[in-house]
């Protein structure tokens, strides 16, 4: 069978007409085998025609009936007359409806069906060839190819000319006025709230969250794509899945951009869209911008750090908690803790979230005062910035505090063109890899095959070292800074660093969480020695700083002398 309501002739049609000729012919039992929307040229799995083989092996089918030979296969006869003449020698008769009978003993029917699979095969490369130029021609005019238009975004045709003055019709995008708004109206309502405080529970939803949003669209009657121009999705409704992808495809900036598509466990391509790589100038490795952007550039890499925000205790500001909002705070039974607010302020504590106790951990519920916890993490900071001239290990800490410093106040846009970097650097470097297996299990041992393998290395390894000399360029412009003297003014040294008067009292929570963040990779709380025992904080609590993420050989290559370089440029 074809595909399903696009073949010349409708599958339906297709399915009555051999129903009708086997029962014409006296047939006894009659078996459909269809593979619809699989082509019967690329060599993709067909399950049911390796179905109909087995059968046919088995001796269960003597009588093939097909609309058109071209059902039965388009591969290059070289490959299918093997398939076709082992059906014949196993006493199978193929008819094809259009174009007569094939059976066995027969030469001129067997020259017939050799000259209709070359017919077909020759059919479909044609197609092939004739869509693969098409493609290439609009792309060269700018025309857009990524199927069907984005959110925000709809086709229209426009007809260009090509260098030799032919006319061709080609699909650019142009905003969709009843989706553009939807867009904005999102990242406002997330930009607003984003950085508000917010006190979960109640059956409340947090205003500026996706799912937030989602259940706002679907209150107020906004309709989805699928709503409004979809049959099978007329049904469909808003979600927290939906509003992310559209939030992060990177066309509703501007930018060229080519959807990177999940796979199976076998390796298959699934129409589900994993993430989206930007197409770069292969000179410059900056985006290309396609499009009239929906937001700003610099609106959607903000966007952008707030998605890669967003999970349990991140993205949003949950009340005035400081640790719990930071996905840093874990009980010793390794489960997060959270905050639970009292009527005072001195009342409020952290609490552990474990569902169910395990062998070995504690009993019963592991809480501690938010005040005091806090406090005493930042007091650890600000020993660690005190006494850290002569330490090597300390010079390490700040030295990656004052990375994260300068991507906490790094413009958006470099913020986001340096993760785009990397993920280009990985995905070349993947594909090499792949290359190089391939190279080793012999597909490139004829000439044509050593030619091609040169000229994708070439390729892949340009795109690896274009991405790594952009990065060199953003590192050498990032000039990390760390403000030590707002955090202790000089002379501050006998002063309470969390006391009254100091920085940390006068800021805000998020203040507070952006600082302790800069220092702090993980507080771990144990529980009380005993029932009413007030036991010490600095026995239950425990800071591990943050440190560098490295390479084996980036680490062997971190000596003493880098290490005081790297805490004098921090200072």
């Amino acid at each position: 069978m074809g595909r399903a309501n696009k073949s010349e002739v409708s599958t339906v049609t297709q399915r009555e007409a051999g129903v009708a000729e086997a029962g014409r012919r006296g047939a006894v039992s009659i078996t459909e085998y269809e593979d619809l929307g699989i082509s019967a040229f690329k060599g993709d799995d067909r399950p049911d025609f390796d179905r109909l083989l087995k059968d046919c092996h088995d001796g269960r089918i003597n009588l093939i009936i097909v609309y058109y030979i071209s059902r039965l296969s388009r591969m290059d006869p070289l490959d299918a007359i093997p398939i076709v003449t082992e059906l014949l020698n196993l006493g199978v008769t193929i008819v094809s409806l259009t174009e007569g009978e094939f059976r066995k003993g027969n030469l001129m029917d067997l020259i017939h069906l050799i000259l209709r699979l070359d017919a077909a095969h020759s059919e479909s490369k044609n197609k092939s060839d004739a869509v693969r130029g098409a493609k290439k021609t609009a792309r060269e005019l700018g025309g857009y190819l990524g199927g069907k238009p984005p959110y925000g975004f709809r086709m229209i045709p426009v007809t260009r000319t090509t260098s030799g003055g032919k006319p061709v019709v080609i699909q650019l995008l142009e905003h969709e006025p009843d989706e553009v708004w939807v867009i904005q109206d999102m990242w406002a309502r997330i930009k607003e709230h984003k950085d508000m405080p917010y006190q979960p529970g109640g059956g409340r939803r947090h205003p500026g969250s996706l799912t937030g949003i989602c259940a706002q669209l679907n209150a107020d009657g906004v309709p989805t794509k699928g709503q409004r121009v979809g049959k099978k999705t007329k049904d469909s409704v808003w979600d927290p899945k939906t509003a992310m992808r559209i939030l992060r495809d990177p066309r509703i900036a501007g930018y060229a951009a080519t959807p990177v598509y999940k796979r199976r466990e076998d390796g298959k391509l699934t129409s589900t869209i994993d993430c989206y790589r930007i197409e770069r100038d292969p000179e410059t490795m900056k985006p290309v911008q396609a499009y009239p952007p929906v937001i700003s550039p610099d609106d959607w890499h903000e966007l952008q750090t707030w998605l890669g925000g967003r999970g349990q205790g991140k993205g949003l500001s949950r009340g005035h908690a400081v640790l719990s909002a930071m996905d840093v705070l874990f009980c010793d039974c390794g489960a997060v803790m959270t905050s639970h607010r009292a009527t005072t302020p001195n009342k409020a504590a952290y609490r552990c979230r474990r569902r169910r106790a395990l062998p070995g951990q504690h009993e019963g519920e592991c809480t501690i005062s938010m005040q005091t916890l806090d406090r005493y993490v930042a007091r650890r900071v600000f020993a660690l910035i005190q006494t850290a001239e002569d330490d090597s290990e300390t010079a390490v800490v700040l030295a990656e505090a004052a990375r994260r410093y300068a991507a906490q106040t790094e413009q958006p846009e470099i913020v986001g063109e340096r993760r785009s970097l990397i993920t280009e650097r990985a995905d070349a470097k993947h594909a090499l890899e792949e290359l190089y297996d391939r190279e080793e299990a012999g597909d490139y041992d004829d000439p044509v095959g050593r030619r091609r393998f040169r000229e994708r290395r070439e390729r892949l390894l340009g795109r690896m070292e274009r991405a790594e000399t952009r990065l060199a360029e953003l590192e050498e412009a990032a000039t990390p800074t760390l403000p030590i003297h707002l955090w202790l003014p000089l002379g501050a040294g006998d002063v309470d660093p969390v006391g009254e008067g100091s920085w940390w009292e006068a800021a805000t929570t998020q203040e507070r969480r952006d600082f302790v963040k800069l220092f702090v990779r993980q507080v771990t709380v144990t529980k009380a020695s005993g029932a009413g025992r007030s036991t010490p904080v600095e026995k239950r609590a425990t800071v591990e700083f943050v440190r560098p993420e490295q390479s084996e050989g980036d680490a062997a290559a971190a000596d003493d002398s880098w290490q005081k370089e790297a805490f004098v440029e921090a200072i």
